[in-house]
């Protein structure tokens, strides 16, 4: 059978019809790949049109896997697309702001189409007609913002921007578990390898949920979409296990402060990776970021019984949260200063559980002098240097003898800076354990002298964690970067310009270096659950009155086609549609203005068109 390119598709489902109307339903900025490890975005226009859905649903079937679709239909909720320029992440801000510039110009326009153009590299242009008869208009959930389901408004979240993976869904995850908003989170990890939820992200998810009462859709690994709904926040003893060796380190980040908010102590068991490649180590968590969280008022306690491994995991950490008495406080680390402490942790897993005494006594006396002269500021007093050894009982089912050094340097300007070397495989043969730890110090030191070389305050992982408790702090907040923030940093800052009401924040170049300022909003546990952001405070009440019996008459699935779709018009227009069945009519809440009352009309119009029911009389 003749494999069939694209053109020859297009061939076969295009055919002569009547011109179709295209609407412009929004001007985007979505991630799409990463070439060369450089995060790459599409600046681009999506459609809305029932013909072009039906030309874009007909070139689908020809594909052979769900796989294949993703791969050719890369923004599914649009009926088409045109991608206007692809940029780098080093653009991202200039891009999110021409995008938000012209969005408000272009979107909603529409123009009629009598053709298509395409062209491939094997071929020159061929034009075709669109084909597929008109139906309802395609009301899917638009990109970003605020959107209305059938009950409540949902603050939907573009979880390809940016970092485009796991930051994103554990901030929104967090903010809307303390701020009492419903989330829905899109294109989830669409750019990774494997898109959507992993286990981990599913065990933060459920975490969060138990903690809040919260009904969670999309909650399976895999899933590309999660809508999350918190309810009442209780403190209490949780557990998590992924069954995998999945990050606990990351699931405590998204929950680490809904837990403070939750107004008393609780307890959670949490089973998997404390080790793990791409992920902070347990020793950042529990010596890096909870003493510094600390000061700003959360109390953790956080015991590791059992260290795990990526394949099999098999870690257990036990964290103790204490709810807030009253709001976060800033926390203000925008000097460098010099070295004050140096401190080293090596740990091993032997299978005896023992270590050699002569191993732990040599790396205690050699390491001390070496990590004084590899990190200690010249000419500033000497600082504290601190080593010691430790045996970690080896995990169940771990097959490898592991070791690993973690090394933290405390600075006089009050930051901190944490690398890790491991966990690399233990001694073999004739080899010595003093041997692996050297080699893990060795591997930690090279990040670690970077980082202090280029003059910012703390730790650069560190400092993308305190986003999110400094714009929820009672008071302004000021960290001290280096010269470009991570890529994680970035995100945190635009999930808390999206998310947060009343946050100020502000980026600054000060001596070259990141000055990253955030004034919070005080939030404390207990406070009443805000909106979303872009609210419909002030807004109007459209109703669109039917003849007598044309919905209570109505056969029931009309009617329930009739709600599917009203729903799916509230997510794309921003309101709260409902179909009044006892009274006849259609009620719109959310119009927000004359042009928006216009545009509203003319779209359910075309559905009661489609549906047969006379011209609505409006009041």
């Amino acid at each position: 059978m003749k494999k069939m390119d694209h053109l020859d598709r297009l061939e076969q489902v295009c055919g002569s019809s009547a011109p179709v109307e295209l609407k412009v339903k929004e001007l985007f900025l979505s991630r799409v790949d990463r070439i060369r490890d450089a995060e790459v975005y599409c600046i681009g226009v999506a459609f809305e049109s029932p013909g072009l859905r039906a030309l874009k649903d007909a070139w689908l079937q020809g594909e052979p896997d769900e796989h294949a679709r993703r791969s050719h239909d890369p923004y599914p909720t649009s009926d088409g697309h045109v991608s206007l320029a692809y940029i780098q992440a080093s653009a991202w801000q200039q891009a999110k702001d021409f995008v938000d510039a012209k969005r408000t110009g272009l979107e909603g326009r529409s123009f009629m189409v009598q053709s298509i153009t395409y062209e491939d590299e094997r071929r020159e242009k061929s034009e075709f007609r669109l084909t597929g008869e008109e139906g309802p208009p395609a009301s899917v959930p638009s990109r970003g913002g605020r959107t209305a389901g059938a009950t409540t408004s949902l603050f939907e979240v573009d979880g390809s921007v940016l970092e485009g993976g796991g930051q994103i869904l554990r901030n929104s995850l967090g903010y809307a578990a303390i701020l009492g908003y419903p989330v829905r989170i899109t294109k989830i990890r669409a750019g990774r390898k494997t898109p959507g939820l992993a286990a981990q992200h599913l065990e933060s998810f459920k975490l969060v949920r138990d903690l809040t009462s919260a009904s969670l859709q999309g909650d399976k690994v895999g899933s590309c979409e999660v809508t999350f709904e918190p309810k009442k926040t209780k403190q209490g003893s949780f557990s998590t296990n992924p069954k995998t060796a999945g990050a606990i380190t990351l699931t405590v980040q998204a929950a680490l402060m809904p837990l403070a908010f939750a107004g008393g102590t609780s307890e959670v068991e949490m089973r998997g990776g404390t080790d793990v490649d791409f992920s902070p180590p347990f020793d950042f968590m529990q010596r890096a970021l909870v003493p510094t969280v600390g000061r700003m008022g959360v109390k953790v306690t956080a015991a590791c019984l059992h260290r795990g491994f990526f394949p099999t995991g098999g870690g257990l950490v036990n964290l103790y949260v204490d709810g807030l008495a009253g709001s976060l406080k800033p926390i203000v680390i925008d000097k460098r200063g010099h070295v004050t402490k140096i401190e080293a942790v090596c740990y091993a897993t032997p299978p005896s559980g023992w270590l050699d005494e002569e191993d732990v006594a040599r790396t205690e006396e050699d390491f001390e002098p070496w990590l004084l002269e590899e990190l200690a500021d010249k000419g500033a007093p000497k600082p504290k240097v601190q080593v010691r050894c430790e045996a970690e009982q080896m995990p169940e089912g771990q097959k490898v003898f592991k070791a690993a050094c973690d090394i933290l340097v405390e600075m006089s300007g009050g930051g901190v800076f944490h690398a890790s070397g491991g966990p690399l495989d233990g001694p073999k043969g004739r080899g010595s354990l003093y041997d692996v730890w050297g080699a893990a110090a060795e591997k930690a030191l090279v990040p670690l002298k970077a980082q202090l070389k280029t003059g910012a305050a703390l730790d650069e992982h560190l400092l993308d964690q305190l986003i999110l408790p400094a714009s929820l702090a009672a008071g302004s907040s000021r960290l001290l970067g280096s010269k470009e923030l991570t890529l994680h940093a970035q995100t945190a800052l635009h999930i808390a310009k999206e998310m947060v009401p009343g946050v100020d924040v502000k980026v600054t170049s000060q001596g070259g270096l990141q000055l990253v300022e955030i004034k919070g909003i005080g939030r404390k546990a207990g406070d009443a659950p805000l909106s979303p952001p872009g609210g419909s405070s002030g807004s109007s009440t459209l109703r669109a009155a039917l003849p007598p019996g044309t919905l209570s008459n109505a056969p029931e699935q009309l009617r329930s086609d009739l709600r599917g779709d009203l729903g799916q018009f509230s997510a794309m227009q921003g309101v709260r549609a409902e179909a009044e069945v006892g009274g006849d009519c259609i009620s719109i809440q959310g119009c927000e203005g004359p042009d928006h009352a216009l545009r509203l009309r003319k779209e359910l119009e075309a559905i009661c068109g489609y549906y047969g029911f006379p011209a609505p009389r409006w009041g």
